[in-house]
């Protein structure tokens, strides 16, 4: 009998506790790319400095247009994160409109998140020729 009332205790409390809404793990995945492009902000702003100077010194007419085409990617990266945490507003996960506000903001989201690293990428990789 005592092991009933365990397995009772143990059966209420397992099926109290809920599996993370769908809404709650896409807004989770939308934090964890603004996370993960914010702590590269600095970076991303140094890199365009970097790139100007480069850009202000380059001789060679193709190089300079790299640079410069570089240094707006930079910039535009920069300024997608600002203009999306600007408009973004954390939903109340249980309400109906949640899931759809958070799919658009997912997609907002990868797309500062995907120009962040690859103007990076692009910066790190013209400043060391």
């Amino acid at each position: 009998m005592v092991k009933f009332k365990v397995l009772v205790v143990f059966l209420f409390i397992f099926g109290c506790t809920q599996k993370p809404t769908e809404a709650f793990l896409i807004d989770k995945e939308i934090m964890k790319l603004h996370d993960e492009a914010m702590a590269n902000a600095a970076n991303l702003l140094n890199l365009k400095n970097d790139i100007n100077l480069k850009s202000d010194s380059a001789l060679d007419i193709t190089l300079k247009d790299s640079l410069q085409g570089i240094a707006f990617k930079l910039k535009k990266a920069d300024k997608m994160m600002l203009d999306w945490m600007h408009q973004y507003n954390s939903p109340n996960l249980k309400s109906d409109t949640a899931l759809n506000y958070l799919i658009k903001q997912l997609v907002k989201i990868k797309a500062v998140h995907e120009i962040t690293f690859e103007s990076i990428n692009e910066a790190k990789t013209i400043l060391k020729k």
